[in-house]
C-alpha cells in the first residue's frame, strides 16, 4: 500500500513537473514567436531608413545639375545682352544718311538692351532662390538623415540583442531543470 501511495506521489509530481515544462516550453515559443515578429518590423524599418538614405543621396545629385542649367541660362541671356549692347555701338558709329531710320534703329536696340537687362536680373533672382530652396531642403535632408542613421544604428544594436535572446532562450531551454 505504502508503495503505490508513494508511486503515486511520484507520479503526480512528475505529471505536475510534466505540466510545468509544457507551460515553460508555450511561453518560451510565443516569446520566440514575439521576438521573431519584432525582428522582422526591425529589418522593415532599417530597409526603409536606407531607402530614405538612397533618396536623399538622389536629390543631392539632382541639385548641381539644376543649379548648373540655371547658370547657363543665366550666361545665355548675359551674351545676349553683349550682342544686342555691340550692336547699339556699331550702329552708333556709323554715318547714317537718314536721322529717323538711325533713331528707330537705336530705340529697336535699347529695348532689346532693356528686355535681356530684365531677363538676367529675372534669371539670377529665380537661380538665387532655387539655391536658397535647395539649401534648405539639402540641410533638412541632413538633418533627417543624421536622425535616420541613428535610429538605424539603435534598432540594429535592439535587433541584435533580440537575436541573442532567441539564441539563448531556444538553446538554453532544453537544460532548463525545474
Amino acid at each position: 500500500g505504502e508503495e503505490i501511495d508513494s508511486l503515486q506521489k511520484i507520479h503526480v509530481f512528475n505529471m505536475q513537473k510534466l505540466k510545468n515544462s509544457e507551460l515553460r516550453l508555450a511561453e518560451a515559443e510565443q516569446k520566440i514567436r514575439e521576438l521573431a515578429l519584432n525582428i522582422q518590423k526591425k529589418e522593415e524599418l532599417i530597409k526603409e531608413l536606407v531607402r530614405t538614405g538612397k533618396d536623399a543621396q538622389s536629390v543631392s545629385r539632382q541639385y548641381p545639375l539644376k543649379i548648373s542649367k540655371l547658370e547657363q541660362e543665366i550666361e545665355q541671356a548675359k551674351r545676349e545682352l553683349a550682342e544686342t549692347q555691340k550692336q547699339l555701338q556699331e550702329l552708333d558709329s556709323k554715318e547714317l544718311r537718314d536721322i529717323s531710320e538711325k533713331v528707330m534703329l537705336q530705340k529697336e536696340c535699347q529695348k532689346k538692351i532693356e528686355a535681356a537687362k530684365l531677363k538676367v536680373q529675372r534669371e539670377a533672382r529665380e537661380l538665387e532662390q532655387k539655391v536658397a530652396q535647395m539649401k534648405h531642403q539639402q540641410s533638412q535632408i541632413q538633418k533627417r538623415l543624421c536622425e535616420e542613421s541613428e535610429k538605424k544604428k539603435q534598432l540594429e544594436a535592439e535587433l541584435q540583442q533580440d537575436q541573442q535572446q532567441i539564441k539563448v532562450r531556444f538553446f538554453l531551454f532544453p537544460y532548463d531543470k525545474d
